[in-house]
Parts: structure tokens; C-alpha cells; sequence
């Protein structure tokens, strides 16, 4: 928890820094969960509390940017090659996401009460990564264990996208529900690291698998958010066009007397 409030205090130092149009802060409460090398895993016990806070710089109504930060239990219970397997582990996320409004959007505006919206970005996550090897033996080849790491911290890029909509609730108060992936370049959230990377197929053929740009881990988010519009900037947006012509900025700035 230390983590997550000095990681969203020094993003909020950053981008506060800036001459802003607008900024809004947030906290986000929903569930996490995973999909890579295991099979038959139960969804409904695989899904784990998440919580996080953001902080969003608006460009204009249309674009904008945000630094995320998640924290929370991933886990699953299935199989591996037939065989049971389950992990649990505690995640934090952090990433930029660039976000794009399909309507004109600005919380707490009378014209813009509503959007559906899209996001992507780059990120990291960071876990432990633990090897048990008592576990392990039934499912890989033996010439797995000494060419595989040890355990210890992961640190991993990934890259963020989903979908979601927000809505206005009063003149700073919005709120959002929304839903993501996140493509890790890493295969030892489940504590499998690439289970068949080392597999001795016969005539002496050993297979590698390991490749991290297509390995198996991907973790998905869902939740809701709410927002609190911090503060305008110097200047405020007028619309000049209805929302409906959504392929159009029709903005202009214009001076605002603080």
C-alpha cells in the first residue's frame, strides 16, 4: 500500500508540474484475473480484488493521458497437462495509457454527460516468481531445472488496451466502468515458466519454447472508477459543435477568469 501512495504521489508532482488543461484524480475497485499455460482452471475461484488510483491530464475533450496504478491478488486453480495446479500471488501494476473519447467528454460538463472510450499504452508488473520444483517434476522434462531462473522479484513490460464508458454525476464527480488487458512480455506469473521450454522429444531434440513475444501470460482487469475533476487549469474548452458529429474536435479555447 506504502508503494502504491508514493508511486501515485510522484505522478501526481509530475503532471501537476505541467501548464494543464485539466486534470482529474480517481480510485478504481474491481477484480483481476489471468489466463496462460494453465487449462481447466475455475474462473469463478480465479477472480481476485483489485483496487488502484489514477490521475488523468486532458488534452482537450477527445484525448488524454493517464498514469495508472493497480494493486491486487492474481491467482487460479486448473491444470497443467492433466495435472492440478494453482498459484497466488500479489500484483502491481503501473502504466500510461493514452485514452480517446468516442464523444466529447469533460467531467462535470452539462454538454458532454457521457462516452464510451478506448485506451492503450506501456506498462510494467511486478511479483514474485516462485519455483517449486516438487510441484513441477510430474509436468516438465528434468532438463528444465537447471536451465531455468531462480526465483525471486519479476519486474516485466506489458502493454495495457480495453474499453470503457464514463458518465457525469455532478460538476466534478464522474464515474466509469471499464475493462482491460494486459500483455505481459514474461511467462512466470503462474509460476510456470514456460513449462515445455526443454522438453527432450526423442532422437535427442530439444524444443525451446521460451519467446518473450509470445509467451502465454496476460492478466485482465474489470472494475469501476470514480473521478473527481481537480482542477480546470487557466483555460476552459467551449463546444462548439453537437456531440453527435464525433469525427470533429469543434473546440477552442477561450480565457477564464480564476
Amino acid at each position: 500500500m506504502k508503494r502504491l501512495v508514493v508511486i501515485f504521489f510522484i505522478g501526481f508532482l509530475a503532471v501537476g508540474a505541467l501548464a494543464q488543461q485539466s486534470v482529474d484524480i480517481g480510485i478504481f475497485g474491481g477484480a483481476g484475473t489471468y489466463f496462460g499455460d494453465m487449462t481447466n482452471f475455475d474462473l469463478m475461484k480465479s477472480v481476485k480484488p483489485t483496487y488502484g488510483s489514477f490521475i488523468r491530464y486532458n488534452f482537450n475533450p477527445r484525448y488524454a493521458l493517464r498514469l495508472n496504478v493497480l494493486s491486487g491478488k492474481i491467482g487460479a486453480i486448473g491444470e497443467v497437462t492433466t495435472k492440478p495446479w494453482n498459484f497466488e500471488k500479489s500484483v502491481l501494476d503501473i502504466s500510461f495509457q493514452f485514452e480517446f473519447n468516442y464523444f466529447k467528454y469533460i467531467v462535470g460538463d452539462k454538454e458532454t454527460p457521457f462516452s464510451s472510450y478506448i485506451f492503450a499504452g506501456i506498462g510494467m508488473q511486478t511479483y514474485n516468481y516462485e519455483k517449486d520444483s516438487l510441484k513441477l517434476e510430474p509436468i516438465v522434462d528434468q532438463t528444465y531445472f537447471p536451465k531455468t531462473d531462480a526465483p525471486g522479484r519479476v519486474i516485466t513490460p506489458t502493454i495495457p488496451f480495453g474499453i470503457g464508458f464514463k458518465v457525469n454525476l455532478s460538476k466534478r464527480i464522474g464515474l466509469g466502468f471499464e475493462g482491460g488487458f494486459r500483455k505481459s512480455f514474461s511467462d512466470k506469473l503462474d509460476n510456470l515458466d514456460d513449462p515445455l521450454s526443454y522438453t527432450i522429444y526423442p532422437e535427442d531434440i530439444q524444443i525451446k519454447y521460451t519467446d518473450p513475444l509470445h509467451n502465454n501470460d496476460w492478466t485482465s482487469y474489470m472494475g469501476v472508477h470514480l473521478v473527481y475533476k481537480l482542477f480546470y487549469g487557466y483555460k476552459e474548452w467551449e463546444i462548439k459543435t453537437s456531440q453527435k458529429n464525433i469525427l470533429d474536435w469543434g473546440i477552442r479555447n477561450k480565457s477564464r477568469k480564476q
